[in-house]
Formats: structure tokens, C-alpha cells, sequence
């Protein structure tokens, strides 16, 4: 007897964390995000590999690689937004208020930065191969204040600020591998989405652990309802 009743303040408190796990769970799913990433970096690669088959004269190959871009680019920009509403209506969930804001508010001062950026690249302020880092004092800050500011219930902006930023920080150390060549052209573009690709999984595997907390926990509701 008296270990049931010790149980039911523990039970009351587990219930009060229904709200806690179903906005975490919310906030946390990344599927569109780890799609259109790997989208992104198959671009990438169709590219790189059509400019490879045009240096090496395989002209009808690069021509071919080249179609499919285009094709699958106009596709992304048609299809871009009624993939998520797909998702969400098909997830049972609605679209968190975060993510909203953020997709609402963040695009306009992205892009303005993106294109003083490229100005001053333009002017001789920074060389081409630290393109990336120089992206990095904008972005980090932007994703630290959309976290902090619309998504209290994840940790995506804090995470992919962190890894961008310790990417841009070994590029300005040259640390090998993490690299870019100095004269590179376009390899800085990867940066994004491989660091958001990583992002997404790991938000991913714990929303996944959230739904399971927020299941359990109103299994323990229904049991009490029962009772």
C-alpha cells in the first residue's frame, strides 16, 4: 500500500511532462530537412561530375548530367512547399509555431548578408577560399538566435551553429581534410548541407526518443484513467 502511494507523485509528475515531450517531438523532426539535404548534395555531385565528363570531352554524358540538374532544381522549387504540408498533414502533427516563424522571418536578413558578402568578396576584403568562414560570423548568429528565440523545445540552431563554426574555424586553421583547396570554386557550398545533413540525424534519432517518452508517459495516463 505504501508503495503505491509513493508511486502516484511520481506518476503526476511523469503526466505533467506530457506537454514537455509533445513539443520537443514537435520541434525535433527533421525528415523534410534530411531530405532536401541529401537532395542538395546529390546537385552537388551531379555538378561536379558534369563538369568532369565536360573536362574530359564526354560531352553527351555532361550534356545528360547537366538535364537532370535542371530538371530535379525546377522540380525542388515547384514541389518545395507542398512536400511539407504533405509531411506534417501526413505526420498527425502539426507544423510547430518555431518552425513557422523562422521560415517566415530568417530569409530576409540571410539573404542580405549573403549578398554584402559577396560584395566585399568582390572588393578584395577576404580571399575566395575563406568564403565559408566569412559565412560562418553571419550564419552561426542567425541560427543561435532562431533557436533561442522560436524553438526553446530543440537544439537544431544550437547544434548546427556549433558544427558550421568548428568547420569554418579548421578551414581558417587548415586543418587537413576539413579543408577547402584555396582555389577552390563552389566546394564551400557543401559546408551547409553536410552540417545540416548531420544536424537533422542527430534531432532526428532524438525525436524519435521523445515520441517514445511521450508515449509511455500517456500510456501511464491511460492506465490511470482506467483505474
Amino acid at each position: 500500500m505504501e508503495t503505491e502511494q509513493n508511486q502516484l507523485p511520481q506518476d503526476t509528475e511523469k503526466l505533467k511532462e506530457i506537454p514537455k515531450w509533445a513539443r520537443r517531438y514537435a520541434e525535433n523532426r527533421t525528415v523534410p530537412q534530411i531530405i532536401f539535404h541529401l537532395i542538395f548534395l546529390s546537385f552537388a555531385g551531379i555538378v561536379f561530375l558534369s563538369v568532369y565528363c565536360f573536362l574530359q570531352r564526354w560531352f553527351i554524358l555532361a550534356s545528360i548530367l547537366m538535364g537532370i540538374y535542371v530538371v530535379g532544381f525546377i522540380c525542388l522549387l515547384i514541389f518545395d512547399d507542398r512536400f511539407l504540408d504533405w509531411y506534417f498533414e501526413r505526420s498527425g502533427v502539426p507544423e510547430s509555431s518555431g518552425v513557422q516563424q523562422i521560415k517566415k522571418v530568417m530569409p530576409l536578413p540571410l539573404i542580405t548578408c549573403v549578398v554584402i558578402s559577396v560584395i566585399l568578396e568582390q572588393q578584395g576584403v577576404f580571399p575566395e577560399h575563406l568564403r565559408m568562414p566569412i559565412s560562418a560570423v553571419y550564419l552561426c548568429p542567425l541560427l543561435i538566435f532562431a533557436n533561442w528565440r522560436w524553438a526553446r523545445g530543440s537544439f537544431i540552431g544550437y547544434l548546427w551553429a556549433a558544427l558550421y563554426g568548428a568547420w569554418a574555424i579548421a578551414i581558417v586553421f587548415k586543418v587537413p581534410i576539413l579543408t577547402f583547396p584555396e582555389r577552390s570554386a563552389g566546394y564551400e557550398m557543401i559546408a551547409v548541407p553536410v552540417t545540416g545533413l548531420i544536424t537533422g540525424l542527430v534531432a532526428y534519432i532524438y525525436s524519435r526518443y521523445a515520441l517514445k517518452k511521450l508515449k509511455a508517459t500517456a500510456h501511464l495516463e491511460e492506465n490511470h484513467n482506467e483505474q
